[in-house]
């Protein structure tokens, strides 16, 4: 059986390392995190998922009680027992602890062996619900490059209409390619609203009905969340406002696709890290090979595992360039997908505002994305299987077990 996991989350080092032996002496694994809003953000990572949080009241930045009210609006996190641990034990501390949504509310000067006791009955409790939590989080993926011009919308686009028709869902998109914001124009579609418009919105989450309002959906079943109308806007696009939506949609949706742009800012950075596949843009030249280099260095900085980093060769010119084994030897890493050259067809898509997965569905181009979106989405969707798949479904199976 696998070591129950707790997360301590206490703006005090000492607290942490005195609490963090007593568990590991207990026979447990323990995370830290000394910031509130550095441990939300971890928890929002694919993976992170403790059994339980062990938590104080007075930190900097948020409060012990805004912090449990964070994890109770987020559905997929919402299951999760909390305990409160404080030097504050009277009565109304305790009844502001439990309102706000805490389990239990303990001293710190409890003892370890009433401390395992009380941990022992809130995971007994709580293990019933951490498996169907486990099953309600969406499968992301992101499409980044650090260069322009490697077809990053264009693919994110595709894809996201790809996933749809192949399970016949609605896929939310989610546009953080702030600088050009080009997947309205893709889809042929205009949004009433954008991220940018909840920055100032009182509310740390929204309501189901303002997330969907806020998306526009097109005839695919692709639904999109625009960051911002226009690159003046851009910068009311914080990470704030894109976790007024992300609970829900995480917990609404089985499969999301996330045009992150060229940018490494702190929205994109943050949404890369919660990906489960980051499709790494790349064409045929040495521009964007050192720039999809440059991108998995930084990537290895920040600790994103490089298992969930697809190169993707979009073969954008009409002649050959550079081969492709001296690209995966300057990457050091084998190249996942290579999209073949699709001439003017992407353009022709991007002027007329449909898809090529729609105005050319059978396309070698359509069919390569077609084909990466059911081997992304073929693990995430097996709980959702119908007996009645959808035709392009069917057809890709078979195209799959032919290769």
């Amino acid at each position: 059986m696998s070591q129950e996991h707790i997360l301590i989350v206490d703006d005090s080092k000492i607290i942490i390392t005195k609490l963090s032996a007593v568990l590991v002496r207990l026979g447990y694994r323990v995370s830290t995190h000394h910031n509130p809003i550095e441990a939300l953000k971890w928890l929002r990572v694919p993976g992170n998922l403790p059994d339980l949080i062990v938590l104080d009241v007075s930190m900097p930045d948020m409060t012990g009680y805004e912090f449990i009210q964070h994890i109770r609006a987020d559905p997929v996190l919402n299951f999760m027992p909390i305990i409160l641990l404080t030097g504050n034990t009277n009565l109304e501390d305790k009844v502001a602890g439990f309102e706000a949504g805490a389990d239990d509310y303990l001293a710190k000067t409890v003892s370890s062996t009433e401390l395992d006791l009380r941990i022992k009955v809130l995971l007994s409790r709580a293990r019933p619900l951490k498996s169907s939590h486990l099953k309600s989080q969406a499968h992301v993926t992101s499409v980044f490059s650090l260069r322009g011009g490697v077809g990053t919308s264009s693919i994110a686009v595709n894809l996201a209409v790809a996933l749809a028709q192949l399970w016949e869902i609605e896929v939310p998109l989610m546009d953080l390619s702030l600088k050009n914001a080009h997947c309205p124009l893709m889809l042929n579609i205009k949004p009433k609203h954008t991220l940018s418009s909840v920055t100032d919105w009182e509310d740390s989450v929204l309501e189901a009905e303002t997330i969907e309002k806020l998306m526009t959906k097109h005839k695919s079943g692709v639904k999109l969340l625009s960051a911002c109308e226009t690159p003046e806007e851009a910068e009311l696009v914080t990470l704030t406002s894109v976790d007024r939506v992300w609970p829900y949609l995480r917990a609404r949706y089985p499969l999301i696709v996330i045009d992150a742009g060229s940018q490494l800012i702190e929205p994109v950075l943050t949404m890369l890290e919660r990906s489960h596949t980051i499709l790494l843009m790349l064409a045929p030249d040495l521009a964007s090979l050192k720039a999809a280099a440059d991108a998995r260095r930084i990537f290895k900085q920040l600790g994103y595992g490089s298992e969930h980093v697809m190169p993707i060769l979009n073969w954008i010119y009409a002649h050959s360039s550079l081969p492709e084994k001296f690209i995966e030897s300057y990457l050091s890493d084998h190249v996942s997908v290579t999209l073949p050259y699709a001439g003017t067809e992407l353009v022709e898509a991007i002027n007329s505002g449909k898809p090529a997965m729609i105005s050319a569905p059978k396309s070698k181009l359509s069919k390569a994305i077609t084909t990466l979106a059911y081997e992304l989405g073929a693990g995430p969707m097996k709980a959702y299987e119908s007996d009645t798949p959808s035709e392009l479904l069917a057809q890709t199976r078979k195209l799959v077990k032919a290769t």
